[in-house]
């Protein structure tokens, strides 16, 4: 599968000159006027198999089987239209009305400018040095297929390709929700790796046409945008499992990472049943949009899956992400989401002990809603063990030792989380709560601030910001940060706490006016009897306050574990 190792040309060894530019095969260089320009391997080779042949035609096929060793799997056509778009670019050519490379169309290419070279010819070999990658962004996949609805289908490849490279422990893996926003990003992989703090990017595309699937991978030294190797793979859907684990070990076999024998043993070989996971992939889709109407139809499609497959386990522990969620939002009893998740994740487990996700539901149930400190720390550390470059498993990791007071822990599995997932919003906010809970307000709202940099409407940021405000007596910019995320989302417990800021600040008539809204919403639908309280609360009304936190508690709802002297001003 190695794309290239070195490249041989029979050229000069003196430099040669074309216009305002000079080639020195010896040093691999591409010069203009005397300055050097960057130019990647591939680019770098087209040029010096036209400059064999100034005035002739160089035909597509004769440049592919130069630049591609035999038995190379990869999408010629693809790989050879970027590396003469980057010569072209290079060269500041015009493809419309060219100075130096003429296109031929369905043909091949020829050198068209006057070439200046002089001495014997022999071969040459442009040195390659194998660079040192311990970190990887896997970039959206393209959808190829030519239809807008199939976005779910390579975005869900991309999550799945993503999960089985994470596998390997010494690499450090980005996590989805800070590759989504690269998705058709015109942006070089220079910028996009330094952005994201990685040696390495993963691009690819994937076109599916009925029950088969087709995915082509090249993978980019970013500090030299050099192509160190390209893939091509095709399957029936049923092995798309089989097919995901092959991708992620031909990348690490590519930057000598060796996958952990412990986890290539239990590396998914299952077939699948296409309709199965198909049915799994919008379901994803659907969750991450994390909204109440979309996360019921993620249950729809994870219960399809399935109904098609009752066996697969990554369809068990999906659904027991959604419920919880559902719970954390406060979107029905926690009595009744948080035993539905974890059956679920129960479920997945006796399909599948080393699914990651899995034992992170079956960890933040025991966090959220039994309030099980051990059995919570021992799914956390099992998750970790299983997928060390999973954020999520960091995240809820910080989040169990933030609420045990141990906050320097908390802090630096935080930080670990942001690693992998550093342009997320949702982990950069989630950090400023783990910092507020660790009584540092500042820096609590220094983070929050950073998330709404990046995403201005992102409501839970405001929340945990407003926390820290009101801690440092800031309680004007409090109630701003909380009106503001009421105006983005109708949850119950934004109100809460802004009717509570509201009584703290002294406008008692707007508290009272958001416990009324609140007392008749929960008439409609259900409302956590923790929100009820928390305006009680702000209102100085204790007995009232207490008598609904106690039904909070009969409820279990996970919120009431902030009522710790640690975390109550």
């Amino acid at each position: 599968m190695v794309l290239y190792s070195t490249s041989r040309v029979s050229l000069a060894t003196t430099p040669i000159r074309f216009g305002p530019f000079e080639v020195d095969t010896r040093s691999g260089e591409l010069r203009r006027n005397g300055s050097r320009i960057s130019l990647q391997e591939q680019p770098f080779q087209v040029l010096v198999l036209l400059l064999e042949r100034p005035g002739e035609v160089v035909t597509r096929e004769e440049l592919s089987r130069k630049l591609w060793p035999e038995n190379t799997f990869v999408d010629f056509e693809r790989g050879l239209n970027k590396a003469i778009n980057k010569l072209r670019a290079a060269l500041r050519d015009d493809a419309e009305k060219p100075s130096f490379v003429e296109t031929l169309p369905h043909h091949g290419y020829r050198f068209i400018a006057p070439v200046n070279r002089s001495g014997p010819t022999r071969d040459v070999i442009r040195a390659k040095h194998l660079p040192a990658i311990d970190s990887i962004a896997i970039l959206p996949l393209d959808n190829l297929s030519g239809d807008p609805a199939q976005e779910y289908f390579s975005d869900g490849m991309t999550e799945e390709l993503i999960c089985a490279v994470a596998r390997i422990d010494s690499l450090r893996v980005i996590s989805r929700t800070s590759v989504m926003p690269y998705k058709g990003a015109q942006k070089s992989s220079p910028a996009i790796a330094k952005e994201l703090n990685v040696d390495a990017i993963v691009e690819g595309s994937v076109a599916r046409s009925g029950d088969k699937v087709r995915i082509t991978a090249q993978l980019i030294y970013a500090a030299e945008d050099r192509h160190l190797w390209a893939g091509r793979y095709e399957r029936e859907l049923r092995d798309i499992l089989q097919l995901q684990a092959e991708i992620a070990a031909d990348i690490a076999g590519q930057i000598h990472k060796l996958v952990d024998p412990r986890h290539a043993s239990i590396a998914p070989v299952r077939k699948v049943y296409p309709q199965a996971y198909e049915a799994c992939l919008k379901g994803i889709f659907f969750r991450d949009k994390l909204t109440p109407a979309d996360l019921a139809k993620s249950i729809s499609c994870f219960a399809q899956a399935i109904d098609f497959d009752p066996d697969y386990a990554q369809a068990h522990a999906n659904l027991s992400q959604v419920y919880f969620y559902m719970g954390i939002f406060g979107m029905g009893p926690a009595s009744e989401l948080f035993p539905k998740a974890k059956a679920c994740a129960m479920r997945a487990l006796e399909l599948d002990e080393s699914l990651t996700s899995a034992h992170n539901a079956l960890a933040i149930i025991h966090i959220l809603y039994e309030w099980d400190w051990p059995a919570a720390e021992a799914e956390c550390m099992r998750a970790l063990q299983l997928g060390p470059n999973d954020s999520m498993t960091h995240l809820h990791l910080a989040d169990y030792m933030s609420i045990q007071n141990r906050h320097d822990e908390a802090i630096a599995e935080s930080r670990r989380a942001l690693e992998l997932d550093p342009i997320s919003p949702v982990y950069i906010a989630f950090f400023g709560m783990i910092l507020y809970r660790a009584r540092r307000y500042e820096e609590s709202i220094e983070q929050c601030q950073k998330a709404l940099e990046i995403a201005p409407h992102y409501p839970n940021a405001l929340w945990f910001m407003s926390l820290a405000q009101e801690q440092l007596g800031r309680l004007a910019e409090a109630i701003a940060s909380l009106e503001k995320a009421v105006s983005l989302s109708q949850g119950s417990y934004f109100q809460a706490l802004l009717g509570r800021a509201y009584g703290l600040a002294g406008d008692k008539t707007k508290a009272k006016v958001i416990l009324d809204n609140l007392r008749a919403l929960s008439l409609q639908r259900y409302v956590s009897p923790f929100d009820i309280a928390v305006v009680y609360a702000g209102l100085g009304d204790l007995p009232s306050a207490f008598r609904w936190f106690e039904r909070a508690y009969e409820e279990r709802v996970f919120r009431i574990i902030e009522l710790t002297p640690a975390n109550v001003r």
